[in-house]
């Protein structure tokens, strides 16, 4: 049955509303509603506003564009005078100086780790604003008639994670990096405000909020726009915890349900590359570069929540922060049910990882595994549900690219010291090697090919402006030596066991080396294979 729209009848929905959102993420470098084409009634009356009002800065009378930073600021520190409940912290400064506000909320007696704890990351790319306006509605809703929660539960908000980019209403940060792509190499200070505030407090919830393209490449495609209200994805990178990617799909359905309870419809995430001819469609990526599969390898349940927005200006607004107040609140009602079961899922999930180190297999890349699905889209012109059966690329079905032996860490010679800032920014335990004692058991890494590309997701090259990658295919050989004073000795026996392999392991495009943040040459990095010998080591912290 062939479901797909001839380009040519694309032309059947009005001039301006397919050229504004068939390129919208050009037109839109900067936020200006005079150049937003209303939606056709046809598209519009699908997408209802909520009964609920919202009073966070974007929904002022009269205004015409989102919220702005200072507007953010003086918005929570309102709320914060208000409650006991609310403290304020900064995670960081963005590149052009503007402060990363943290959000804590919690019970009377402040921040408990023995509660599970919820990180929210909004604004992450900041032409997507419905995410960093419910993010604010939800911190009101905390201080407010669902304080309650907080007894049970630790919130922690980061509103606008890339202020930056929100100030401009742009996707990247000021250097041209996707912070959403940069959560294993840690390259700008957004990112490592991020893994600063995991580090610190260690969440057992990660839900990264975001907003999807609405025409654009689907209009381009396959003459349609999206119909979904929201898109989901857990964690899916190899390596992840069974017993975290289970519990995660209990979130999912809770969100589900709140979602459909509200007639907002939700989806499986699902994203396309730009080029037109291309009619594959993907799930979100499977590589450990995002905030959701970073935050998995840290033994967290973590997931990727996109609303309906990008392209169509304040189009539905109160819906599309509903959405996100929705998905949020059932995430943080549901750890606060969990309780105390939740916090120790993932202690359990990092002592089982921790306990995997000298053994066994892990993998090193995988891939999204080709399947047909039939999507639901919005036809672009007469506004009526179309299904279209399209090539997919599922991501909840790994397929194993290539595998290594595990081994009990990694030796790291002594002048790769931004590698050993990167890993301890993570959070991961590095040792250092304090004298000669004895005979270390190893293997070299022996490059077979060493080529140049860009670092590749669904949507196609990763957006970056920086240099080119290294892609490499390597053969590991046995090697014994003693260990040179002064060099790192990284351990697999430690919860962020799988973190670190995804950082070290060098034949994969997200690594330390393919990155140029680790050199290979010269036994620079090593794999121990056996237990070092006994003594010799300093244990430092993270």
């Amino acid at each position: 049955m062939k479901l797909l729209a001839p380009l040519s009848k694309i032309t059947r929905c009005t001039i301006a509303w397919c050229a504004m959102l068939a390129f919208a993420p050009l037109a839109f470098a900067q936020f200006d509603p005079a150049k937003v084409a209303p939606q056709p009634p046809a598209i519009a009356r699908h997408f209802a506003d909520p009964a609920i009002a919202f009073n966070t800065p974007a929904f002022a009378a009269g205004k015409t564009n989102f919220t702005l930073h200072a507007e953010e600021l003086a918005f929570l520190e309102l709320l914060a005078k208000g409650s006991e409940r609310l403290s304020l912290q900064s995670a960081g400064k963005s590149q052009q100086g503007r402060s990363i506000a943290l959000a804590l909320l919690s019970g009377r007696g402040g921040f408990n780790a023995e509660l599970p704890t919820v990180l929210l990351i909004a604004l992450q790319h900041g032409n997507e604003p419905a995410s960093g306006e419910g993010a604010l509605a939800v911190i009101q809703s905390l201080v407010t008639h669902k304080q309650a929660l907080l007894e049970r539960v630790n919130v922690l908000v980061m509103p606008r994670a890339n202020p930056d980019a929100a100030e401009r209403f742009g996707r990247e940060s000021a250097n041209g990096i996707d912070i959403n792509r940069d959560h294993l190499l840690l390259r700008t200070p957004e990112a490592q405000a991020i893994a600063a505030v995991m580090r610190r407090y260690n969440p057992q919830v990660v839900a990264d909020l975001h907003e999807f393209t609405v025409g654009g490449r689907w209009i381009s495609k396959f003459g349609t726009v999206m119909r979904d209200d929201a898109l989901l994805q857990a964690a899916t990178v190899g390596n992840l915890s069974p017993a975290v990617s289970a519990a995660q799909n209990r979130y999912l359905q809770a969100v589900r349900q709140a979602l459909g309870a509200a007639g907002h419809r939700v989806a499986d995430y699902h994203t396309s590359s730009s080029d037109a001819k291309d009619l594959t469609v993907s799930m979100g990526g499977v590589n450990a570069d995002t905030g959701r599969n970073v935050a998995g390898l840290r033994n967290a349940l973590s997931f990727l929540i996109e609303t309906r927005g990008v392209g169509i200006g304040r189009a539905h607004f109160a819906r599309r922060v509903h959405s996100q107040v929705l998905t949020a609140m059932a995430m943080v009602e549901l750890a606060a049910a969990d309780g105390a079961a939740l916090v120790a899922l993932q202690r359990n999930a990092g002592k089982a990882v921790a306990e995997l180190a000298c053994g066994g297999a892990m993998a090193i890349a995988v891939r999204q595994t080709p399947q047909r699905k039939t999507l639901s889209f919005l036809d672009a012109s007469s506004g009526e549900p179309r299904d279209v059966v399209v090539d997919w690329r599922s991501s909840l079905e790994l397929t194993l690219e290539r595998e290594r032996s595990r081994p009990c860490g990694y030796l790291i010679a002594a002048d790769q010291a931004l590698a050993v800032q990167r890993l301890r920014e993570l959070g991961v335990v590095v040792e250092s090697v304090l004298a000669s004692a004895g005979v270390w058991a190893l293997e070299q890494y022996n490059v077979e090919a060493d080529t140049s590309g860009q670092r590749q997701d669904a949507r196609g090259a990763i957006a970056d402006s920086q240099e080119r990658i290294r892609l490499l295919r390597v053969s590991t050989q046995a090697r014994q030596q003693v260990a040179a004073a002064g060099s790192f000795y990284v351990s697999l026996n430690q919860p962020l066991a799988a973190l670190v392999s995804a950082a070290l392991e060098p034949d994969t495009q997200n690594s330390f080396v393919a990155n140029r943040l680790l050199e290979l040459a010269d036994g620079k990095l090593l794999r121990v294979i056996q237990p070092p010998p006994a003594g010799g080591l300093r244990g430092v912290s993270s």
